[in-house]
């Protein structure tokens, strides 16, 4: 789901058109679920609140969750309107932030005849817009063509590994993974005014150019190439089964979930057999040596399916230490979950 927003006038609908044209999905206008009421305060000059927006946005969630992939042209101006728009969606979805002055964006309006928009409810959009912090932010200047291959790029999966959780043990394992030039995604879960734009504080902190930082997890998936390596850095119990509870949809079968946090070897075996039922594979592997080792290359004990160890065994073994011959500390175990075992 790529959704493009921002105020009136930004060409939303013309780029959605296009862009649906590129991906061959369909394009919706959010202009066309306003009820009667809406269009006519707008059409007399009266900008619209909060209260007048909940059943349209309401309306383009029903939308979106019966889709399977589309493209939507919606303003989105607020957070909160963001997060009505796409509450309980179980796919991912992607804003695409068209930015312009109030000049560009004027002189624009007043080209354009018979829009439910009139110009005079520019400002009040300006004053209503709250700049996204997680989307594609483009300039209104660029022509639809350049703002689609953005897009495109953007979206393309280029990443090898993912891990989720970014914590201090998740922290050192991501600067261990890039360092040895490993693709590297990186997601971390959203909470207002607790948990925001972790993963980006963290690119930016320790100038990770090279990998990519998420706080939606679909994104986050959909960034990976397949099949899919996605390790989980997060508290051992219930925190476990919620992640994997929360990417299950996300999945294809043969990607592969690694367990890197504590767990008890019997839930590893647990949720080992029932990812196998979804046709994901789940590999559960102790990691010794705290932060220090996390970071300069910890002991690493994987236990699981052989063949999804085979497609992991890489990325494990060059993030983990050295024996006194220069070989990895990182084997094998066996099958279940005698990694977490051991």
């Amino acid at each position: 789901m790529i959704i493009i927003m921002g105020v009136s006038g930004t060409g939303k609908t013309s780029l959605g058109k296009h862009l649906s044209q590129e991906m061959d999905w369909p394009f919706y206008d959010a202009d066309d679920f306003h009820p009667d009421a809406n269009l006519e305060k707008m059409a007399s000059g009266h900008a619209l609140d909060d209260s007048d927006r909940t059943d349209w946005l309401l309306a383009l969630n029903t939308l979106t969750k019966e889709v399977s992939s589309a493209v939507v042209a919606c303003s989105a101006l607020k957070e909160s309107y963001r997060k009505l728009l796409t509450d309980n969606l179980d796919r991912a979805f992607y804003f695409v932030y068209l930015r312009g002055t109030y000049d560009q964006i004027y002189n624009r309006m007043i080209e354009r005849e018979g829009h439910i928009m009139p110009v005079s409810l520019l400002q009040s959009q300006f004053d209503t817009l709250e700049e996204p912090l997680n989307a594609l932010t483009v300039s209104v200047e660029l022509n639809p063509q350049e703002i689609i291959e953005r897009i495109m790029n953007t979206l393309k999966p280029s990443c090898d590994f993912g891990l989720i959780g970014l914590g201090v043990m998740g922290k050192s394992l991501c600067r261990n993974l890039i360092n040895n030039n490993v693709k590297l995604a990186m997601y971390n879960r959203h909470i207002d005014a607790v948990e925001e734009r972790v993963a980006e504080e963290f690119k930016k902190e320790f100038q990770l150019n090279t990998a990519k930082a998420f706080d939606n997890l679909g994104l986050f998936v959909e960034s990976l190439n397949t099949p899919r390596k996605i390790m989980l850095m997060v508290s051992a119990g219930p925190a476990i089964d919620r992640v994997v509870e929360d990417l299950i949809p996300l999945l294809n079968a043969g990607d592969i979930i690694i367990d890197a946090g504590n767990s008890h070897y019997s839930d590893t075996k647990r949720r080992m057999e029932f990812l196998k039922q979804q046709n994901i594979q789940f590999i559960g592997t102790g990691v010794s040596g705290g932060e220090e080792g996390a970071l300069k290359g910890p002991s690493i004990m994987p236990g699981g399916d052989p063949d999804a160890y085979a497609e992991v065994k890489p990325f494990l073994e060059v993030i983990s230490a050295r024996d006194k011959n220069g070989l990895p500390c990182c084997t094998y175990i066996g099958i279940g979950g005698s990694g977490h075992f051991v």
